[in-house]
């Protein structure tokens, strides 16, 4: 399909977006670090090394999408501010699900730097202290637990009736179980032979977790500080969202195995290293002949990751290629993509300028290179 549908520049919007959001994420942790001193001088690094993490990088998409539903309800542009608050939220949600996600995967790097647990490590060792390995590990999950708190906190947000906050209190509630879920499977699936895992199943986790939370949520969060109760848009965004949710992802994947370290801020073939059963390995292994399925049980079913190097990572990448695989997942990105267009088009809810800001945001997405 043509990826040409952008028909606005919007950069001076994203621009203005991402630097107001920065800058309250900012006024935030330093309101949190005079809290924590006020604890304790030793509990500031907390703030301080979460505070290094969500600044470090992130395109605050997600930050991007409160304002778009907020939008897309029928509110002021010219009124973002109001929603702001939620849109730093979102941000240290996102936070707290990547340190966590980060110990699970055993990632060392993120967004150009070291993961949470490693900067935690590193400074114990630097202390002299013993235990490092589990003390860099039990200081991230709090540091996590920490920044869900604050989200938490930020949305109650003092100028929305308490019918809206309690209607934005249970949607994050619901979307967080959603990731719990999609997270539990996908922990499982880590556990299964290829054999076992179909297409229906690795699908169900990126639409109960980047679906859900990337898209879904924000956008809901975003049109109920507009609107407040529940009506009929949020169903219309949850058509928008769900499938292009699954096509952010599949990209996601395609680039976490073929893009470069410099662009992307991720250890190259670290999802091979990771033995992360995304739909481009587990649609390899269907279309493969015997010797590429053997050589996908070895890297995912016997290999420890450290003995998964650069070869197998090479030998992965060719594998997805010739089997197909790549181009089925290509292909399902436009149908996704299409899917998710057709569902703004048929809307008779959202604003058109709203819908024509997420078409550019889809396109941006689905076809993106990091």
């Amino acid at each position: 399909m043509t990826k040409n549908i952008d028909q606005r520049d919007y950069t001076d919007f994203l621009n203005l977006v991402v630097t107001n959001i920065n800058a309250r994420l900012q006024d935030f942790f330093r309101e949190i670090a005079h809290e924590a001193y006020q604890i304790s001088p030793r509990t500031r690094e907390l703030v301080e090394v979460g505070e290094n993490y969500t600044l470090r990088g992130g395109k605050r998409l997600r930050a991007l999408l409160i304002i778009a539903g907020y939008w897309s309800a029928g509110c002021n542009l010219k009124e973002i501010d109001r929603v702001l608050d939620l849109g730093v939220a979102i941000e240290l949600l996102q936070s707290y699900l990547l340190i966590h996600d980060d110990i699970m995967d055993k990632d060392e790097l993120r967004r150009g730097g070291p993961t949470v647990h490693v900067v935690f490590t590193k400074k114990c060792i630097e202390q002299g202290w013993r235990e490092c390995l589990h003390y860099g590990i039990s200081q991230a999950i709090t540091l996590g637990d920490f920044l869900e708190a604050c989200a938490v906190g930020l949305l109650m947000a003092p100028y929305l009736p308490a019918n809206v906050t309690r209607e934005l209190v249970k949607t994050y509630s619901r979307g967080l179980r959603k990731v719990a879920y999609g997270q539990f499977l996908d922990v499982m699936l880590s556990q299964l032979p290829l054999a076992e895992i179909s297409e229906k199943d690795v699908l169900q986790v990126y639409k109960l977790k980047t679906s859900s939370y990337t898209i879904e949520l924000p956008l809901h969060l975003g049109a109920l500080a507009c609107i407040g109760g529940y009506t009929e848009i949020l169903d219309d965004l949850s058509r928008y969202a769900i499938p292009a949710g699954v096509a952010f992802q599949i990209r996601d994947d395609i680039i976490g195995l073929y893009g470069s370290p410099e662009v992307t801020g991720k250890p190259a073939g670290s999802d091979v290293k990771g033995r992360k059963k995304t739909l481009l390995v587990i649609k390899a292994y269907e279309f493969g002949g015997e010797s590429e399925r053997r050589f996908l049980r070895d890297v995912y079913e016997v290999l420890e990751p450290q003995q998964i190097t650069d070869f197998h990572v090479n030998k992965v990448r060719e594998i997805v290629k010739v089997t197909g695989s790549l181009s089925y997942n290509e292909q399902l990105v436009d149908k996704y993509v299409i899917e998710a267009l057709n569902a703004l088009e048929s809307s008779k809810n959202i604003c058109k300028e709203a819908k024509d800001f997420l078409k550019f945001i889809t396109m941006r997405l689905a076809y993106r290179e990091k």
